[in-house]
């Protein structure tokens, strides 16, 4: 494991409770983009991290790598340390607006003519020999209102290698993917935000490093230009 238990267990709650105070801003109205909701997610998180003052426990945001462009098909990066190893974690966020719209959530590229999830997810896929990947999906549902497929309280989040394999299966990689084919992919299998971070914290997820170069994670792909930082140190 790469925390205590009881530690893996308030990271699991911090970032319960992270998504599911942004996901009530979204719900508001206040929340009007991915990438205002991934923004204000990580550092919701890392406020509730370190609001709670526990011994050894610290989160901060540093930079990875200053010329990073968004390379790696991922919106956000968390780094989970200890004393002696760190995993490195990315995700993409996308909002598909499922209350009021319909297949509006993916597009095609211009530049090549393939849909934009699919070109993330291939992008992903060289990432994956050590990072933990998932897809984290918004919801702007009301409390328990959402579909059966999403979770009550926060986001449905999906493993990259589910997705990735969906996508690989489709007929057609160039059309947009559709509401159905996210419904397909989440139901039975969706994840809370407390889920993946259980599952990387012990050990099911992510490969761990020895601590003095985060860039080892992201091989030749590069490191993205941020990351939130979790770390705990028993000598703390």
């Amino acid at each position: 494991m790469l925390f205590p238990w009881d530690i893996t267990r308030e990271l699991m709650s911090c970032a319960h409770w992270a998504d599911r105070l942004v996901r009530a801003d979204l719900i508001e109205g206040i929340i009007v983009s991915e990438n205002d909701y991934t923004s204000n997610f990580t550092g919701a998180l890392r406020r509730e991290i370190n609001a709670r003052n526990i011994a050894g426990l610290r989160a901060k945001v540093q930079v990875l790598n200053p010329s990073a462009e968004r390379e790696i098909g991922a919106d956000a990066c968390i780094i989970l340390q200890n004393d002696m190893e760190f995993k490195a974690a990315v995700f993409e966020a996308k909002w598909p607006r499922l209350s009021t719209h319909v297949d509006t959530w993916d597009s095609k590229q211009k530049s090549t003519g393939d849909s934009h999830f699919h070109s993330q997810l291939t992008r992903q896929a060289t990432q994956n020999h050590y990072a933990a990947i998932w897809e984290m999906f918004y919801c702007e549902y009301p409390f328990h209102k959402q579909p059966a497929y999403f979770p009550p309280e926060g986001s449905a989040c999906a493993w990259h290698d589910a997705a990735y394999a969906a996508t690989i299966g489709r007929p057609d990689k160039t059309s947009p993917w559709s509401d159905q084919e996210l419904k397909n992919l989440l139901e039975g299998q969706s994840l809370t935000i407390a889920d993946v971070i259980e599952a990387i914290c012990i050990c099911k997820k992510g490969t761990p490093l020895p601590n003095g170069n985060y860039l080892k994670a992201f091989g030749d792909g590069g490191a993205p230009h941020e990351a939130l930082v979790i770390t705990y140190s028993k000598a703390s």
